[in-house]
């Protein structure tokens, strides 16, 4: 990452002022002695971590007095371990949090309101107004108890110059392409395969995001509140990307999570994955100047359906004992500078609105092909139903296990997508009633 200068020592004085006539007194911060904040990062990703550690040092630097003590979650276990914390009465003061915990959490009463602070900062007219209603919808009474930091979506990762080889110079274009160039470029006597697919822990998301991508199919719910998983349009696709298992995969990517199929584009065992701008870095890392990303192609009659990544978010959990030296280490972190600086490590779309006219944004091929595909004529833009309590569980524990059911030949497709529908279902029709 390059060095960037993130505050003056008046901005941050100016900053600091500002603070302390939001939250009673932030510049008390070391009035009392020194200060230590737990950050925890969700993501158990080596890159993210490297860049906020960075970014830690420099708001140190400006703040004497206010140490911050950083740990990096694995991403399969962190909202357990999460829970655990608060369990013991151990929590931390800031997490960044995945877009499925924020409701759980809310409902918990786990988490900061961050609603007075927020509207008298800034930032207020610097992040985007659409993922901040995304927060508020997420939440259990249409507070704000967190600050959105990034913006993504479901991608084709693919190596170039195996699919230019194959006769595809611009990759999976459409889902033809990628059935047929996947089978193509797979050859198990030589360990290569056309796809890594992401069977094991957090595969789930991924195959609705292409579900519906390659369906059509334009709501998650109907007017009556029922899922449209099960719509036949979904079921065909559905079938038809469970099929590649095994196929134009290895058996062994019945129990791949994000770090084996990540590390199986990176080899050259793979010529594909499917997975959000997030795994930019460690493409580049493996695989420098020999990949490249498409979005997930529109349905075979023209419609273009996009399943948004859930919005991750930095909070303040309700157990901080700082909670002014919290906040001022969320603006730091939100600030147009340091927001910049996490999402061109990360490859991502930045929540504040001025970091979004940097020139990295535009010389990215993934971030600007991603950009243009869902500011597109015509695009239908879903939101994860994150905004249901049990939708972490349900997708986490309920049906990882029969998804794997379904790639071994144990479960029919198309009863696991009822099973998948009845939980949602279930789920959306008891949230619509506690709303009344």
């Amino acid at each position: 990452m390059r060095k960037r200068t993130l505050r003056t020592a008046i901005a941050a004085g100016a900053t600091a002022a500002l603070v302390g006539g939001l939250v009673g007194c932030s510049a008390a911060a070391g009035e009392d002695g020194p200060v230590t904040l737990t950050f925890w990062d969700h993501s158990g990703n080596p890159t993210r971590a490297a860049t906020y550690e960075e970014l830690i040092a420099e708001f140190e630097a400006e703040h004497e007095d206010i140490t911050i003590d950083f740990l990096t979650l694995p991403s399969d276990s962190a909202f357990e371990k999460i829970q655990t914390s608060l369990a013991s009465g151990e929590a931390p003061d800031i997490s960044s949090l995945s877009g499925t915990f924020l409701a759980p959490l809310t409902a918990q009463d786990a988490l900061l309101p961050l609603d007075e602070q927020f509207a008298a900062s800034e930032l207020a007219d610097q992040l985007d107004p659409a993922l901040i209603d995304v927060m508020r919808q997420d939440a259990r009474d249409g507070g704000l108890y967190a600050l959105p930091y990034t913006l993504t979506n479901g991608l084709f990762w693919y190596r170039t110059d195996l699919w230019s080889e194959a006769g595809y110079p611009d990759g999976p274009a459409t889902w033809d392409d990628f059935y047929a160039g996947a089978e193509e470029l797979t050859d198990p006597s030589a360990g290569q395969y056309g796809f890594a697919m992401r069977g094991g822990a957090g595969g789930v998301f991924q195959f609705l995001q292409a579900m519906y991508a390659q369906s059509g199919v334009e709501t998650l719910f109907d007017e009556q509140g029922v899922s449209t998983i099960d719509d036949p349009a979904n079921v065909e696709a559905f079938e038809q990307y469970v099929g590649l298992y095994n196929t134009a995969t290895s058996q062994a990517d019945l129990g791949f999570g994000y770090p084996e199929m990540v590390a199986a584009f990176g080899s050259g065992a793979a010529a594909t994955l499917q997975h959000n701008l997030g795994s930019y870095p460690e493409h580049e890392a493996a695989l420098p100047g020999q990949f490249a990303a498409v979005p997930l192609p529109e349905s075979e009659d023209g419609a273009r359906v996009v399943i948004a990544d859930p919005i991750p978010s930095f909070a303040v959990f309700e157990q901080t004992e700082h909670p002014e030296e919290a906040w001022e280490f969320l603006q730091f972190m939100l600030s147009e500078s340091s927001n910049g600086a996490l999402n061109e490590t990360i490859g991502q779309i930045p929540s504040n609105l001025e970091s979004r006219s940097e020139d990295w944004l535009t010389s990215s091929q993934s971030v600007s092909i991603a950009s243009d595909w869902i500011e597109g004529e015509g695009v239908t833009i879903l939101s994860a139903p994150t905004h249901l309590p049990d939708y972490g569980t349900i997708m986490r524990n309920d049906l990882e296990p029969e998804l794997q059911r379904v790639l071994l030949g144990e479960l029919a497709p198309a009863d696991f997508l009822t099973l998948w529908a009845d939980k949602m279902t279930e789920a959306q029709q008891a949230y619509l009633e506690s709303s009344r």
